[in-house]
This record gives structure tokens, sequence and C-alpha cells, in this order.
């Protein structure tokens, strides 16, 4: 069958609270709806029978409207980066349809939960021998610390750079344990404590399975920022348009790198995107020093919106928006066998 032929649910979190964190967090859990409207006219202009449908309120609710789509004809897009502003809920979600049938998508339910889990995704990326800052878990503003100055704190399960500003890079023990003791308290989880690598920061988009296609690899342009400690992707230069972080950060795609830096930058990104069992579509955040792409994020589920990196990237090597949305869903279907 064409993939046409098949009913396609766009499945999204619509979310109106956040469980945790800071109230500007929430700025970047409601733009999935955003990006969903997007995916939803690329798809149904290329002739596709679109549904979008929001998760909101409880996982039953979900399963009662699931059930009057057929598994057997309905394939999901998945846009879901959380449930109820816990991004963890992801995983609750994809292992409902999964439960139910329907083929869907992106990752599994399985490597969405390592990749939002940073220190577990740390530890598979070392057992795969792929290069990533080292790194310690706190999960109170105490004990011992084994890492080199300076470092930089996270919350251990959070995206979208939510929790990181510019005191999140520390470089002695009184800052350490102050910003441990901030993101336990805001964002109610362990803090992942990584040393920072001054280095470029590069963004590789992947789209593919066993055979991956690496798009023009994308480099953040730090030059307006003095401080290299400062030069790093906060929330505000990712989500507040009014930010001066977000308006003078631009992303310049294709990165300036020779021959042999892209190879090893490309290396690193599919080990990772493998390592990590991710599927179909995926982005990995590197920092880039002396020769060594140390991996600093995996992202299963990176933003498909028309202004986001990803597409930038697609953009780059003369893919459409509409085309990359379809090459998405093409890549999940044939890997499941429905075209």
């Amino acid at each position: 069958m064409n993939g046409k032929s098949y009913q396609v649910v766009i499945l999204y979190n619509e979310d109106v609270k956040i469980c945790r964190g800071a109230p500007q967090d929430l700025l970047a859990v409601q733009f999935t709806a955003t990006a969903a409207q997007y995916l939803s006219e690329a798809l149904a202009g290329g002739g596709y029978r679109v549904t979008k449908l929001a998760v909101r309120g409880n996982l039953e609710e979900l399963e009662d409207t699931l059930a009057s789509f057929s598994p057997k004809e309905t394939f999901i897009f998945n846009n879901c980066d959380g449930f109820n502003g816990n991004n963890m809920g992801a995983v609750d979600v994809i292992r409902l349809i999964e439960r139910m049938g329907f083929k869907h998508t992106g990752a599994a339910a399985d490597s969405i939960e390592l990749c939002i889990d940073k220190p577990n995704s740390k530890e598979r990326l070392i057992k795969f021998g792929v290069p990533t800052p080292r790194y310690q878990v706190f999960d109170r503003a105490d004990g011992d610390f084994n890492l080199e100055f300076p470092v930089i704190i996270k919350p251990s399960v959070e995206d979208a750079s939510m929790g990181i500003d510019l005191d999140s890079v520390v470089t002695n023990r009184e800052g350490l344990f102050h910003r441990i003791g901030y993101i336990v308290d805001k964002y109610e989880q362990p803090a992942i404590v990584e040393e920072f690598v001054c280095g470029r920061e590069l963004a590789v988009a992947l789209l593919g399975n066993e055979v991956l296609e690496v798009l023009p690899i994308t480099e953040q342009d730090f030059s307006w920022v003095a401080n290299p400690l400062e030069q790093l992707l906060t929330y505000d230069s990712k989500w507040k348009t009014d930010s001066p972080y977000y308006q003078n950060i631009p992303a310049r795609v294709p990165a300036v790198l020779n021959r042999k830096e892209t190879q090893v930058i490309k290396k690193a990104a599919e080990s990772s995107f493998h390592a990590m069992g991710l599927r179909d579509v995926g982005r990995v955040d590197i920092r880039f020093k002396e020769g060594i792409p140390y991996i600093i994020d995996v992202n299963e589920l990176p933003d498909l919106s028309p202004d986001a990196g990803f597409w930038n990237s697609a953009r780059a090597s003369g893919i459409s928006y509409p085309k990359m949305i379809e090459r998405i869903l093409t890549l999940a279907m044939k890997r499941e066998g429905w075209i």
C-alpha cells in the first residue's frame, strides 16, 4: 500500500501546567502544540489523511480516544515530549500506544526513557566508547566532588535547556553546591554535573535507521558572547524571543569544518544515534575541542517546527519542510514494513 492510504495521527502533548521547575518552562512545553500544527499542515498538504490528537487529562482518556482507530490502518506520528508537564511522562504515553499495537515514528519507549535520563544516557555512551564529558550526579547539595572545574549543572531528566542559565556554569565549590541545591529544590530531581568543555557547539541532525543520512552540521555562533563560560545555549537563548541571547546567538549551517573534522563528528553522531537505539530521526549535540567530539545530548525527538535547527540543517541540504516531515514518516513506515 501507499503510505497515503493510511490514517496518520499526529500525537502531541497539550499541557496547561508544569509539575516542577521554573514558571517560564511552560513556554517550551506548550510549543509542542504549535509544532504539531506545522506537522499536520505539511502532511495534509502532501495528500495524507491527518488527525491531530492532543494528550491531556489522563492516559485512560487517551486510550479511549485511540480505541476508535485501527492499529492496522493508523500510523502515529509522535510529537509527544511529555505528559501533564512531566518530561518523563512521554515514556508512559508511548508505552500505552505500543501496548495498544500502534506503530509510530521515532524512538521506542525504552530509548525515549534512556535519552531523557541524562545519567543513564551518559553511561550508555561510555559503554559504546563515545566521547562525553566526565560527570557526577548529586541528589543533595553535599558530597565528594571528583571533577575538574569549570562544570555545568543541569537537571538530570529535563530537556529543552530547562534549568540552564548563565549561573549553570560554576568554577568553585561554593558555586557548585549552591547550584546543585537550586536544581534539586526547584526541579525535584538529582542534578547532573558535567565538566564544561570550552569548545565549539555543534548540532548534528540525522535521518534514517540502519543507514543514516547526516544533514549539514550546525554551529552556534557565540562570537557575541565574550566570556567562554557563558558560551552555552540557555533556556533564554532558545525560547525567549526578547532575550539578547536569543537574538544574538545565530546558528550557522553548514559549520566550517575540514574533511577530517567532519568525518570525526559524523562518526560520533552516528555512533550515538545507534547506541541510544534511535529510529528515523534524531539530533546529537556536541562540544568540539582539540579534535574530540564530546557528546552532550542525544535528542530522540528534536524540535521539528520550521523555525528550529533540525529543518535549518535539512534546508541546507535542499530538503523542503513538507518533504522533511514526509521523509520521517516514510522512514518509519518502511521500517515497520507498511510500505
